[in-house]
C-alpha cells in the first residue's frame, strides 16, 4: 500500500503490464476505470490502447490516503497506522471516528468505493468492465460486494498485477468471484 503516493512503474512491473495485456486481448471489455494515480493510468493507458477504448480516470479508485504517515515507507506506514488505531480503540474511540492524521480510515475509503460502484453498477449493468486500482482498493472493492466487515478487507489476498474476475447481478450482488489470478504472470 502506497496511500496516494505515486510512483514510477519498474522495469518490473512494465513486464506485468505486457503479461495482463495479453491476458485480456481474448476478453471482450466494455469500459475502462482506473484511478488517478499514475501507475494506475499508465497500466489502464495500455489496456484502453488495446481495446480502443476511452480510458476513465477516477479519483475514487485511490488507495487508501494514510495522511501524515503516508510520507513514510510501506512497512512502517502500515505499523504506525496500525499503533495509532490501537491506541485510539483503547482511548475508548469509536473505529469509525479513528483516522490517520490528515487522513482516510476504512470507512472512509469504503464510502469512496460504494460510491463509484453505485455509479458503476447504474450506468454499466451487463457490461464487462475493466477497474485498474490498487492492492487496498482492490481489497475493498471485493470486501463491500461480500458485504464484509471493513476490518476484514485488508485480509483479502491480493498480489501485484493480479486480476479479479467479478460477476454481478442487475441489483449489483457479487455473484461470481475469481480472485487474484496470477496465472498470466508465469
Amino acid at each position: 500500500m502506497q496511500s496516494h503516493n505515486d510512483s514510477e512503474i519498474t522495469n518490473e512491473g512494465f513486464e506485468q503490464i505486457k503479461k495482463i495485456i495479453s491476458r485480456l486481448k481474448k476478453e471482450k471489455i466494455d469500459a475502462i476505470f482506473c484511478s488517478s494515480l499514475g501507475r494506475a493510468v499508465k497500466t489502464a493507458k495500455e489496456i484502453a490502447r488495446l481495446k480502443k477504448l476511452k480510458l476513465t480516470v477516477d479519483d475514487r479508485l485511490k488507495e487508501l490516503n494514510a495522511g501524515d504517515f503516508s510520507t513514510l515507507p510501506t512497512k512502517e506506514m502500515l505499523r504506525r497506522w496500525a499503533e495509532y488505531y490501537e491506541t485510539k480503540q483503547r482511548e475508548g474511540i469509536k473505529r469509525e471516528l479513528i483516522r490517520p492524521p490528515n487522513g482516510e480510515n476504512s470507512f472512509d475509503h469504503l464510502k469512496r468505493i460504494k460510491s463509484f460502484l453505485r455509479d458503476l453498477i447504474k450506468d454499466y449493468n451487463n457490461k464487462t468492465v475493466v477497474i485498474v486500482g490498487h492492492s487496498g482498493t482492490n481489497k475493498v472493492i471485493i470486501g463491500a460486494l461480500k458485504k464484509l466487515d471493513p476490518d476484514d478487507f485488508y485480509s483479502i489476498e491480493q498480489k501485484n498485477a493480479c486480476i479479479n474476475f467479478l460477476e454481478l447481478d442487475s441489483e449489483g450482488n457479487l455473484v461470481k468471484a475469481e480472485l487474484n489470478v496470477v496465472d498470466h504472470l508465469r
